[in-house]
Formats: C-alpha cells, structure tokens, sequence
C-alpha cells in the first residue's frame, strides 16, 4: 500500500509539470546519485556493535539517490519537491533481488514565496531546519538540516530590516507527534515536541554574526521509539520511574554563530552555545551544559587551504541525582575539518566513527583542496579528542542505562583520561564535470579505555579502528 501511494505521488508530480495549462510555471531538477563501498574493521573499536552483542560485516556496498524538483512561478514563488532512495546496503532492504519494498520517499516538500507588497520571505512545509552554525564545523551540533537529509515540518519568516545586512529569523517546527490528532485514551498527555527558533543575522564588508534563541515543549509521551534520547534525556532519567515526570517539559538554547573575513586571506570562526532541557522536571532528569569552538583558515595558497580548528564542552559530574552535564543535542551534525571521527560532511555516509563531541575537548588540523593536479583534490586531516566526562559519572549511567551502547558508548562517550586520535586522508578525482571517483581512507587509536566504566570484555577486545571506501559520485 505504501508503495502505490508513493508511486501515485511520484506521477502526479510529473503529470503536473507537463500539463500545458501550468505552462508558466519553469520545472528544475537537480541531484545526486552515489555507489560505493565501505571496508571499516572496528568501527566501535571492538569489531562489535556498541552494545558488544553482535558482530560486524567489515565490508559493504551502498548507494543511494538524490532529486530535487523546482516548480517555479516567478522569482517570488516556488515549490520544492525532493525524493529520494536512501543509503542501503547491496543484497538488504530494497537492493534484494526481486524485492517488493517501497524505497522512494519523499524528504523535502516546501512552498517558499515573498509576500504580496512586503519583503517578507515565507518558507512553509517539509524543509531543511537547523539553528545557526559556522560553516567550517558543517552544521549545527544542536539542531542541523545535514544539507536537507534531515528535514522538519516548519514555517520560516524571515523579514529583512537593513537590505543584505541585518534581518530578523522567526520559525516554528514539530519535530515530533507521537499519536498525530488522536490521544491513544481519554486521558491527555503530552505526545508532541514543538520548537521555536529565533535568530538575527548580522552582515557586514568581513564580518558575519548571527545571534540565536531555541525554545521547545517537549511532551513526556512525544518520543515513545526514543529518536532523541541520547541527546535530550540525562541517565538518571532511567531510573525507576523512567522519563519525564512533567506532562510539558521546557527546552531552551542560545547561541552566537561568528565569522571574520576582513582578515583575508586568514579568516576566524567561532561559535558558543548553551542550554537546558527539562530544567522544571525532578533533577536528576534534566540536562544542561555548554559547548565552544573556534577555528582558523588561511586561503592565501594556490595549492591548499590549512586550518586549525578546536572546542571545549562540558562534561558529566560524578553524581546521576543531579542530571546531566552535557549540552543537550536533539539532531547533531557537527565535525571540524571533515575529520572521519565525526559524523559531519563526508561525501559518503556510513564511513565514520561517530563520536559524540559533547563531554569533551580537542583540536584539528585539516588540509583542504590539496590540488597539484587540476582534476585532483585531496583533503589530510589530523584529529585528538580528550573526554570531559566524569569516570564515575559514566560508570553510573552504564549501570543505570543496562551496560555499555544504551545510552554511552565506549569509545564514543569519552571520561577524563579517555582520548582518540585520528587521521584521514581523502581524495577526489573528477572524470567528468560532473562525475568523480573518491577515495577516502581513515585510522583512529583509542587510548586510555577504563575497564571501571567499559567492563573487562570491552576494554580488552579495544583495537585500533580502519576505514576505506571508494565509490562515484554523480552530480545533475
């Protein structure tokens, strides 16, 4: 049934755009369509998943595919439809031979126009969603939009008040609705996680800035899969009583996005953030902390662009009856340099370690666009994270969450005495204009893993981790 309404779906848009009474209206389309295959030996640093209960496959072939439709109007008004047949596995899913599952969905479907006699700008539907975030770390590490792969349902407003120099940004989304127009029993409980985002962008000749606000409700009920808990929830709310004790419990964040450019050619980023999730709740549900990062480019070279870049987060205390020390993250996609310990901006998916940069600290150097052959560019980054995080603290929640990948992970959720080091060396050759063939290899060696928090089966099975994928990326 799925299958034939996304079908129906996917022809109605095409016989849209070729009935001549819609003439007018100009049809775009854009995309991408990737093939590749990944080798990575230790991705958890165990050669298990996080929760050391089954066994990896060390090598596999994923594709996926990308289009993006513009019904336009006018330059005042126009709908973005994207669908797409995301990242899976050859042999599994909807790469089986033969197989009957539907594996076109849609992930973007907006309307953006200008309001009649105002220059208000409206965007209204399913779209790209995020808080503001120096572009050098990708994306935002509280709320990004990972280049629209993580879409929200929203209204966006954005109302300019100095032409190109100062405008005012107001959105709301809900992100999530456990039980869509219908309580599940006569008893109303909080089941919906709505947010309001509020910035105001400043731009002049070499300076950037872009002061925001987050505030959300989020309901007790709103996440019974548990999308968000890793990055919402502390670990003593996993205590009995689990979860929430309040029906509608605030959220909020504030943060400032800062770029200088009047340095050219160095150029400075900055961004710091803090916040707080369910502050009104018992306290050993809440969560609250910090996170900073700053960076440094110089593009002052024919042949590359260096940088250096690092942050600084707040970590766990040793006590659960408190809450959580952490900056509370609800879709985080944050990483300095493309480096693959971070799951940020890599041109393929499913090639990283994923360490949660919240609880710690750390520095990266990263070589971007080496190119000493015009159809050639290659991109070195060097990486060392140290954790922030109380030992005892993240013993605690191991014990309170059921053991290590519930809700911490060894290797990814870093103590105090923790630390990775990683280094990946990343290549792209273009074929064509718009074809490429990309090489991207990666290495990352934990030290100082604590068998108090981990167990003795853990740490014992802790390796260095390898990473090699290579696949072509087509752009139309």
């Amino acid at each position: 049934m799925r299958r034939t309404i996304v079908l129906l779906l996917v022809l109605a848009v095409y016989v849209l755009a070729a009935t001549p009474g819609h003439a007018a209206t100009e049809v775009k389309m854009a995309g991408d369509a990737r093939v590749y295959g990944v080798f990575f030996a230790n991705r958890n640093f165990t050669g298990w998943d996080e929760t050391g209960t089954q066994t990896e496959d060390r090598t596999t072939i994923w594709q996926r595919l990308r289009l993006r439709t513009d019904f336009v109007a006018n330059e005042n008004l126009k709908f973005r439809f994207g669908m797409r047949i995301d990242d899976e596995t050859w042999g599994s899913g909807y790469l089986t031979a033969a197989n009957p599952q539907a594996a076109i969905e849609p992930y973007l479907a907006y309307l953006q126009f200008k309001w009649p006699g105002a220059n208000i700008e409206v965007t209204a539907g399913y779209q790209p969603f995020s808080v503001p975030h120096t572009g050098v770390f990708y994306d935002s590490i509280v709320l990004a939009a990972d280049d629209g792969d993580q879409s929200s349902a929203a209204l966006f407003v954005k109302l300019p008040i100095i032409e190109d120099t100062l405008a005012i940004e107001a959105a709301y989304g809900r992100l999530l609705d456990a039980n869509r127009t219908c309580q599940p029993t006569t008893t109303q409980v909080g089941d919906a996680f709505d947010v309001y985002r509020l910035a105001l962008p400043i731009t002049v000749e070499g300076f950037d800035v872009a002061p925001w606000a987050l505030v959300g409700v989020y309901g007790k009920d709103a996440d019974p899969e548990g999308y968000f808990a890793g990055g919402l929830r502390a670990a003593g709310s996993y205590l009995d009583p689990t979860g929430y004790n309040d029906n509608q419990n605030p959220m909020w964040w504030t943060g400032l996005a800062l770029s200088v450019t009047a340095l050219d050619p160095v150029n400075l980023y900055f961004d710091g953030i803090y916040g707080n999730a369910a502050g009104s709740d018992r306290s050993r549900n809440r969560r609250e902390g910090y996170f900073f990062d700053a960076g440094l480019t110089y593009t002052g070279l024919d042949w590359a662009t260096p940088g250096l870049f690092g942050w600084f987060a707040s970590g766990e205390d040793a006590s659960l009856s408190n809450g959580s020390e952490r900056l509370p993250v609800i879709t985080p996609k944050w990483g300095p340099g493309t480096s693959f310990l971070f799951d940020c901006d890599q041109e393929f998916g499913n090639n990283s370690i994923g360490i949660d940069p919240t609880g710690t600290w750390g520095a990266t150097i990263a070589i971007r666009d080496i190119s000493f052959f015009e159809a050639l560019k290659s991109r070195l980054t060097l990486a060392a994270i140290a954790g922030r995080n109380s030992p005892a603290g993240l013993r605690k929640a191991v014990a309170a969450t059921g053991g290590p990948g519930e809700y911490v992970a060894m290797g990814r959720n870093l103590a105090q005495g923790e630390w990775v080091l990683g280094v990946n060396f990343d290549h792209r050759y273009a074929v064509t204009e718009a074809l490429s063939l990309t090489l991207q290899t990666g290495f990352a060696s934990p030290q100082g893993l604590k068998t108090s928090i981990w167990g003795h089966r853990m740490t014992n099975q802790a390796n260095d981790a390898w990473m090699t994928s290579v696949g072509f990326l087509y752009t139309f």
